[in-house]
């Protein structure tokens, strides 16, 4: 094995462990904003339902004041 052979086989060998560091990094990562969106899917379902209910409520209100008149 030449020197040229051997540059060649250590820049690969380097890259496939820099891609093999960076697979793991995503995975890691992954996992974490998946909570993340998990936690703000339920923040924002909450959010939702109390806003419906302020819009039904009111709509109940002003529909029992119609009434009453």
């Amino acid at each position: 094995m030449n020197v040229f052979s051997a540059m060649v086989a250590i820049a690969a060998i380097l890259g496939i462990v820099a891609i093999a560091r960076a697979w793991v990094e995503a995975r890691r990562h992954g996992a974490t904003d998946d909570q993340r969106i998990d936690q703000l899917e339920q923040e924002f379902r909450e959010r939702i339902e109390t806003l419906e209910r302020i819009v039904t409520d009111q709509r109940e209100q002003l529909k029992r004041q119609i009434d009453e008149l």
